[in-house]
């Protein structure tokens, strides 16, 4: 199974990463990534499930949606993606900053039902995947030439 994790479109540091950036949403970015990316848009949300306002419609018209492909079906089409690309992990993206108080997504319902499923996914944070082989240094001295 593929190594799973969970980020936004708007992460730039997804360029040094050893992984496969897929997006989950129903469309992409409109700003320019530092980064390629595969887009599965079967993990998107459907259209009618989108236009929900209340959030315990959405999350419910979204399980039904991923109960309805199958556990084994979405595992499955993600372990091809990241057998692919030699088995790097994936992050799924999409556009939400759920650092923000009171934001909510489906990356973070599909979080919720994989692990159900006892799949592990996690948010990405920092130190959690590989740097690249050949993404750029950090600087050493800010712009003034100090430490």
């Amino acid at each position: 199974m593929a190594e799973l994790y969970t980020s936004r479109w708007a992460n730039s540091r997804l360029a040094d990463l050893e992984c496969v950036p897929v997006g989950i949403s129903r469309g992409v970015p409109r700003f320019s990534t530092t980064y390629e990316y595969r887009l599965v848009r079967w993990l998107a949300p459907s259209k009618a499930t989108y236009a929900l306002d209340d959030p315990q419609e959405y999350e419910a018209s979204y399980v039904r949606q991923l109960e309805d492909l199958g556990v084994q079906t979405i595992l499955g089409r993600l372990a091809r993606i990241s057998r692919d690309a030699g088995g790097l992990p994936l992050v799924l993206l999409c556009y939400e900053d759920l650092s923000q108080p009171g934001h909510w997504c489906h990356r973070e319902h599909l979080s919720v039902w994989l692990r159900g499923h006892g799949v592990k996914i996690r948010e990405l944070k920092m130190g959690m995947l590989k740097k690249r082989q050949d993404a750029p240094q950090p600087a050493l001295f800010d712009e003034r030439g100090g430490a």
